[in-house]
């Protein structure tokens, strides 16, 4: 059914849990895997309106989240391999792009039919705050998405869900009585 998985990663718990699924798509469909980390330069650069930042800070922060990012797709990659898959693994660096775009372009390029994104699940005010790239690429993909949410995310049973009431315990009889 998918011939081209793309998943993108970041090292974060939700990441690798996309990570995962993927891995286990790609080894069941007999797909190629691709693992993409994106370099957010901006992401490293404290926003201070007007601040002046030396390049050499600027480079040795871009530099550091790019080994991060190599860092992270090694280990992608020995997750792969353990799993029988194959992974091609690749750095972008989002330079006047989201994050989302990025990952949106490498999926054209690479001609993905499905992307995987480990997602947080935010909702209501943190989301509208912190925005979503998973959203983002959501919307704009031109494939499938699959969100993988994050282990917190999910409910814990049935009964902790929105609107479920659990049945109120039965008093027990006395013995003797």
């Amino acid at each position: 059914m998918f011939e081209r998985i793309l998943v993108a990663v970041d090292g974060s718990p939700t990441s690798n849990r996309g990570l995962k699924t993927a891995i286990d798509l790609a080894a069941d469909q007999q797909a190629a895997l691709h693992v993409l980390h994106i370099v957010d330069a901006l992401a490293g650069v404290p926003s201070l309106e007007g601040a002046y930042f030396p390049t050499a800070y600027l480079d040795q922060m871009s530099e550091a989240l790019r080994d991060t990012g190599r860092e992270v797709l090694k280990k992608a990659e020995s997750m792969a391999a353990a799993r029988g898959v194959q992974a091609k693994v690749a750095l972008v660096e989002s330079v006047g792009h989201t994050v989302a775009q990025a990952i949106l372009g490498y999926a054209r390029k690479q001609r993905a039919d499905l992307i995987v994104l480990g997602t947080h699940g935010r909702r209501g005010l943190s989301r509208a705050l912190m925005g979503s790239d998973a959203e983002m690429v959501l919307r704009e993909a031109r494939v499938p998405v699959l969100m993988v949410r994050a282990p917190a995310a999910a409910p814990s049973s049935p009964g902790r869900r929105r609107g479920v009431a659990k049945p109120a315990p039965r008093p027990r009889a006395q013995a003797g009585a």
